[in-house]
């Protein structure tokens, strides 16, 4: 395969006219250039084998990011200086309900406040914050095993007050619109951009970039990103690897793309699971970063290599390259051993009748449809 390069690049934010093409989310193009079988199989195709097993550290991270939700939600509400009232309460509310009501709990945001609803103390909200976030927990999906004993609801509580407790509420949600409370607000904010890459040949590559944004804040008129992140270990290996790590660039660029305006700056936060007896970090860690014009062009040509791949094997897991050195990655072995280490002929039967369909995707399944 012929690698081009990029010359020019265009985002937009993706209209309906764009539904037909094709969504990247950084997973997914990780997953390829992390081994292209492995990504076309589980995030193209979105084949996996069926298992009984739990995914902890997913589920635990995932009931931690309703609770940075809940956070920022309360930080949004305290905005005195910054919003009305009236545009506070209406957005607290009618986000708190887009996050956490769903077809499983469907009444889960008035349960959430039920519970607090004597503790708001507008001078000092953090006791507030601290009940929401132990509440959020209770009233979510995650629920103990046996087989784990560090991604457990007694830990999780004790990290999310850890994290509320070290939370600096003195800065803003960024908001689209001030006057605007059901309008777009910097917490989980789904993005689907259109992007179109003009290549050296001339020939123009269309797709919609996804995602997932956690938190973008106002810090005195300067833009920042903010990406939460859970892990078993702090240091600084974790801190340096996102000095280059793809998902802030993704996200910077979609969030410049949403905005209209460049932002640059980006904060990666990190929270223990569970939070460790002794450590230098204290169980949180906030790592700054920035990416400057040539990360994004790195980025962009990172992006079409990648594209260029998944479009040679789309839904052809057969003939994708094998990068055998990710076989054994996160300390296990890749699931998709057994069809990778068989024939061609087996392989299609696995496919078609052996594995299942579990759709990924990072963002509302209503943006996507």
């Amino acid at each position: 395969m012929s690698q081009l390069i990029v010359t020019r690049a265009d985002f937009r934010v993706a209209t309906d006219e764009d539904k037909h093409l094709d969504t990247y989310d950084n997973t997914k193009l990780v997953a390829i250039n992390t081994c292209p079988t492995w990504g076309i199989l589980r995030y193209q195709m979105h084949k996996t084998f069926q298992h009984n097993s739990r995914a902890m550290a997913l589920e635990a991270g995932s009931t931690m990011h309703e609770v940075f939700a809940w956070v920022r939600l309360c930080q949004l509400y305290y905005q005195t200086d910054y919003l009305d009232i009236e545009v506070r309460m209406n957005a607290f509310h009618h986000h708190g309900k887009r996050l956490f009501n769903s077809k499983q709990f469907p009444g889960r945001w008035l349960d959430i406040l039920q519970a607090i609803n004597n503790s708001w103390d507008q001078s000092n909200p953090i006791d507030y914050v601290r009940e929401g976030a132990l509440n959020v927990i209770e009233t979510g999906a995650f629920y103990d095993d046996p087989n784990d004993k560090r991604r457990t609801i007694s830990n999780l509580s004790e990290c999310a007050l850890h994290y509320c407790d070290r939370w600096d509420f003195s800065y803003n949600v960024w908001m689209q619109s001030k006057d605007d409370p059901f309008g777009l607000v910097g917490l989980e904010m789904p993005f689907d951009i259109r992007t179109d890459l003009t290549m050296s040949d001339g020939s123009v590559m269309s797709f919609r970039l996804t995602g997932m944004i956690d938190g973008i804040h106002d810090y005195n008129g300067r833009i920042t990103l903010h990406e939460n992140k859970t892990a078993s270990r702090l240091n600084e290996a974790w801190s340096s690897s996102y000095h280059l790590n793809s998902q802030p660039t993704h996200y910077l660029v979609a969030v410049t793309t949403i905005i209209q305006a460049p932002v640059r700056n980006a904060l990666i936060i990190g929270l223990n699971i569970p939070l460790p007896k002794s450590s230098v970090s204290g169980g949180m860690l906030i790592e700054p970063v920035r990416r400057h014009d040539y990360h994004i062009e790195r980025w962009i040509n990172w992006v079409a290599h990648t594209v260029q791949l998944a479009e040679e094997y789309k839904d052809n897991p057969y003939d994708a390259p094998n990068y055998t050195h990710s076989c054994n990655r996160y300390f296990r072995p890749c699931s998709f051993i057994p069809f990778c280490n068989t024939t061609t002929e087996e392989q299609r039967v696995m496919v078609n009748e052996e594995m299942i369909i579990d759709e990924w995707s990072p963002i509302n399944r209503e943006v996507l449809d």
